[in-house]
């Protein structure tokens, strides 16, 4: 993220500083592993979720009140715990900067410390007390579940494009929308499909994003090898044995363009102010 993200963070400060809050009381001096849990959730978590979270309820005019707070506070510790569960399918070596729980205590240690934050995750969204966004969450972190399943399954295989956006839409949109979803949920409204569309495709942009810099090993806080661990994204599905980089990432490139004019569709029907920080969030991945 650049400095357009950190300014929108400063706008929405007084928000954001509640998840942390929420997330503090979360994990406290008992906790298993709380040392470890300070510096990972708290150090260097660019909270993407709450902003894009408070971002939505920017545009649709929604109180940001305590159910929503802690729908936040939910969708940033199912995050987080997935994480620690990638790094050790991924055999990560850095992530936000720290070495991660896997290499530090062992995979059994590391395994159990995901349980652990996603049984947080489940304890917080109970205290919105809404079956509703129970079930979406629940869903949504079976999805998440079910697309590492088949992606592990499918390492060193040839798999189409649809098939990486299809993993893409479970692993990472899955949460976005149903985070949204959540909201229309707690104010007790239907759902509104061009917001649920406009979150599932500015989360695959940012997957998108985000595997072109693995591709390109941009990313100096998190290192994981993709083509090492035989993981087929789409920079690897655009090349072939004659290609070079350059013709590589210019495709993908181009893609993540046209997904990015795509998802902005969904937004014109907004009013143009509430939906104003929005249209920098897709540009912050535009680069």
């Amino acid at each position: 993220m650049n400095e357009i993200f950190n300014t929108l963070k400063v706008g929405l400060s007084e928000h954001l500083q509640k998840v942390e809050d929420e997330l503090k009381n979360c994990v406290k001096s008992d906790t298993p592993l709380c040392s470890y849990f300070e510096k990972f959730l708290f150090e260097k978590a660019k909270r993407l979720r709450p902003v894009f979270i408070f971002l939505i309820c920017k545009l649709l005019n929604f109180n940001a009140d305590d159910k929503i707070i802690k729908l936040a506070a939910s969708v940033e510790l199912l995050h987080s715990a997935s994480l620690i569960h990638d790094d050790i399918l991924d055999d990560a070596v850095l992530r936000r900067n720290l070495v991660p729980l896997h290499i530090k205590m062992g995979n059994k240690i590391a395994l159990l410390a995901g349980d652990y934050l996603l049984s947080l995750a489940m304890k917080k969204i109970s205290d919105i007390d809404n079956n509703s966004v129970l079930k979406i969450l629940s869903n949504s972190a079976k999805k998440m579940s079910e697309s590492e399943i088949f992606s592990l399954l499918k390492r060193g295989e040839q798999i189409t494009k649809e098939e990486y956006l299809d993993i893409s839409r479970g692993k990472t949109s899955s949460l976005f929308v149903g985070a949204t979803e959540s909201l229309f949920a707690i104010k007790n409204l239907p759902p509104d499909i061009n917001i649920l569309k406009f979150s599932e495709e500015f989360s695959l942009i940012f997957q998108l994003n985000d595997d072109i810099n693995n591709f390109l090993n941009l990313d100096k806080e998190k290192s994981s090898d993709d083509k090492k661990c035989k993981i087929a994204t789409l920079p690897y599905l655009l090349g072939t044995e004659n290609s070079d980089n350059y013709d590589i990432i210019k495709t993908a490139e181009e893609f993540l363009n046209s997904r990015i004019e795509y998802a902005g569709s969904f937004l014109k029907k907004y009013n143009s102010a509430r939906a104003k920080d929005l249209f920098l969030l897709l540009d912050c991945i535009r680069g």
